[in-house]
């Protein structure tokens, strides 16, 4: 059977695949050479041109629950620089200790106000 397959194969003719010529009057588009150096700058200048789409994309992809890309729209927003000052503002509560202390401190003003006002009166 295997025998007959490759017989029925090899009778066949091949078709090549047909290639295009290029037209004549499109030119192919001019890829610009970028040395090593210069990299980090044309990779910036391709990043400026298409920042709106890029942040754009990553927003989609970030409302579809992808943490990757909320996480790199975070960093690209600054998040979490703001999250890190804010929360260097913020105070702790205070301990259980320290509430105590103030409330006794309260009570004995108040003790030595009533004191005074009843001296005073006297």
């Amino acid at each position: 059977m295997a025998i007959k397959k490759v017989r029925k194969t090899l009778s066949k003719q091949t078709k090549l695949p047909e290639q295009r010529e290029p037209d004549k009057d499109t030119k192919a588009e001019e890829v610009e050479v970028v040395k090593p150096r210069h990299y980090r700058k044309a990779a910036r200048e391709e990043i400026e041109k298409t920042y709106k789409t890029i942040v754009a994309k990553l927003a989609t992809e970030a409302t579809n629950g992808s943490v990757r890309h909320t996480k790199l729209l975070f960093d690209l927003g600054g998040v979490q620089e703001e999250a890190e000052a804010t929360s260097s503002k913020r105070r702790r509560s205070p301990s259980l200790g320290k509430i105590l202390l103030k409330e006794a401190e309260a009570m004995k003003k108040a003790e030595e106000k009533s004191a005074n006002d009843v001296d005073q009166n006297k």
